[in-house]
Formats: C-alpha cells, sequence, structure tokens
C-alpha cells in the first residue's frame, strides 16, 4: 500500500468524523490517530481511513469490501482494517463504522 501524505483538507474531515466523546487525538508516523482508554480505534493514512473493529464488526466490514491493513508490503495488520472508499467517502455511511470502532477501544 503507497503512501501519500494526507491535504489538510482530509485530516480537517477526518477529525470531525472519528472524534467521539471522550477520545484523544495523536499522531503515528505522521498520521492522525484517535484513541480511547490508550486504545488506538481510527487512523488517517494518506486518504485511507483505517479502522480496528471487534472480530464480528471486522467480518461484516470485510464483506463490504475492506481490506486489511498493510502499511508496508508485506506487513498486514491482523487486527485493522482499510475501509473501503465508498463508506469512507460517505459521512452517513462511516460515522457508524467509526462508533463500533471507538466502542470496541472501549471495551
Amino acid at each position: 500500500m503507497s503512501w501519500k501524505k494526507s491535504t489538510p483538507e482530509q485530516v480537517e474531515r477526518f477529525d470531525a468524523l472519528a472524534k467521539v466523546p471522550g477520545a484523544q487525538r495523536g499522531v503515528l508516523f505522521g498520521c492522525p490517530t484517535w484513541k480511547v482508554n490508550g486504545n488506538r480505534y481510527a487512523t488517517l493514512f494518506g486518504d485511507r481511513v483505517v479502522l480496528r473493529l471487534s472480530d464480528e464488526d471486522t467480518a461484516a466490514l470485510e464483506a463490504k469490501s475492506a481490506k486489511p491493513f498493510e502499511p508496508m508490503k508485506g506487513k498486514k495488520s491482523s487486527k485493522s482494517l482499510v475501509v473501503p472508499p465508498a463508506i469512507a467517502k460517505s459521512p452517513r455511511a462511516l460515522k457508524p463504522w467509526v462508533a463500533k470502532a471507538a466502542a470496541h477501544a472501549r471495551a
């Protein structure tokens, strides 16, 4: 998965959609992240939204064409998924998945 730096507009949009009550904003390798209770639940990697979900929600999002997060070739994350572009581009579609990821991070 190639990486391009997120634009300020992408970061602003991501922050607005990924922030939930009680969350803390951070940065990981130059990418904006959101955490609850010290557990990361959302990351913006270039123009891709990456979420950490429960096993059940992971399977459900994979059924909608989500792919495992692979920040470097051969280094797939078993716990993080790249949200399909059709969902990531729609605030209405993305918000419920962010809420599920944040709830998983709280658990």
